[in-house]
């Protein structure tokens, strides 16, 4: 598969919603998928708790500050929203991303490799595009790099 995106981001304010080229819409629903973290363990999402992905690769610069905010955002919501960072390129490095995630400060983000399952299941057409789900699946969020304020407010939205 081969994975291109022309730049980080797109050409919207930065936590604009915005309509994908194809996939999640807000009220979209999703059914439950399974992943795999880059440390090895299983992950379902959502699992009957919301969730926020965070698509990025480790080369892009833009997602360095974007990945900080959603962690932050994350950290202020105070809640147990499962935050996940989905990386795009199936072909970095573990010790890449594990870099870049250490760079960032380490957010309270599990990591994974996205195959192009997670790609194509949520219309990603960004780098920093970040989702947020109700526990049942539905998008109640979609935007790029949004502000901490903002991921919280839509992990608020969720209902956790």
């Amino acid at each position: 598969m081969a994975l291109m995106m022309t730049g980080c981001g797109a050409q919207t304010t930065p936590g604009a919603a915005m309509e994908p080229s194809g996939g999640s819409v807000a009220g979209s629903s999703f059914p439950s998928t399974t992943v795999r973290t880059v440390s090895g363990a299983s992950l379902t999402v959502p699992n009957d708790k919301p969730a926020l992905l965070y698509f990025f690769t480790a080369s892009c610069s833009s997602c360095v500050t974007g990945a900080k905010s959603v962690g932050a955002g994350v950290s202020m919501a105070g809640s147990t929203v499962q935050a996940v960072a989905v990386d795009l390129d199936p072909g970095e490095p573990v010790n890449t991303i594990n870099a870049f995630m250490q760079d960032v400060g380490n957010p309270p983000l599990s990591v994974v490799r996205d195959d192009g399952t997670l790609l194509k299941r949520f219309g990603v057409d960004a780098l920093g595009l970040t989702i947020v789900l109700d526990k049942n699946g539905r998008v109640v969020y979609r935007g790029v790099d949004p502000s901490a304020a903002q991921t919280a407010q839509a992990i608020t939205a969720a209902g956790y």
